[in-house]
């Protein structure tokens, strides 16, 4: 009967702690400004603005520099609709460089970027972008990665 009852927790146990996914302690909500989308007359550059929430829920405030430019930062990924990648893209270097995020807060960025002509996307009418990497300067040692936003090309 002991056996049974010890079981029978062990199984309540790993359930509950299977069914809960972890809590992250940084999430970065990524959207593309639509308005901002922007072809070249040629359509050789791709140009767009992003919005990017960082979100701290560290017990530590997160001071970050370089976050969309530096390529030990956050890339931008671009894949087409069968998950294969088109281009890993970086953000020019004229935003705020360093940014202090306190804990259980969250910061705004407004990261600007421009596909120039390598980038194809070939028949594609959409192509879906996602933030990876790391976050640069800061004590915050695991990568983060954004949710996958869909981006209509003109």
């Amino acid at each position: 009967m002991k056996i049974k009852f010890l079981f029978l927790i062990c199984f309540l146990w790993a359930g509950n702690s299977f069914s809960k996914p972890p809590t992250p302690d940084v999430a970065i909500h990524f959207t593309v400004q639509s308005n901002s989308i922007r072809w070249d007359s040629s359509h050789n550059a791709l140009t767009f603005m992003c919005r990017v929430v960082i979100d701290n829920q560290t017990p530590t405030s997160l001071t970050v520099s370089n976050l969309f430019q530096d390529h030990a930062g956050l890339c931008m990924k671009i894949t087409d609709n069968n998950g294969t990648e088109l281009s890993r893209q970086f953000s020019p270097p004229f935003h705020i460089s360093i940014s202090t995020i306190e804990a259980g807060t969250n910061s705004m960025f407004w990261p600007y970027y421009g596909i120039i002509s390598r980038f194809n996307p070939g028949t594609n009418k959409t192509v879906k972008l996602q933030l990876e990497g790391n976050l640069v300067g800061s004590s915050y040692i695991k990568p983060v990665v954004s949710d996958i936003v869909d981006m209509k090309i003109p």
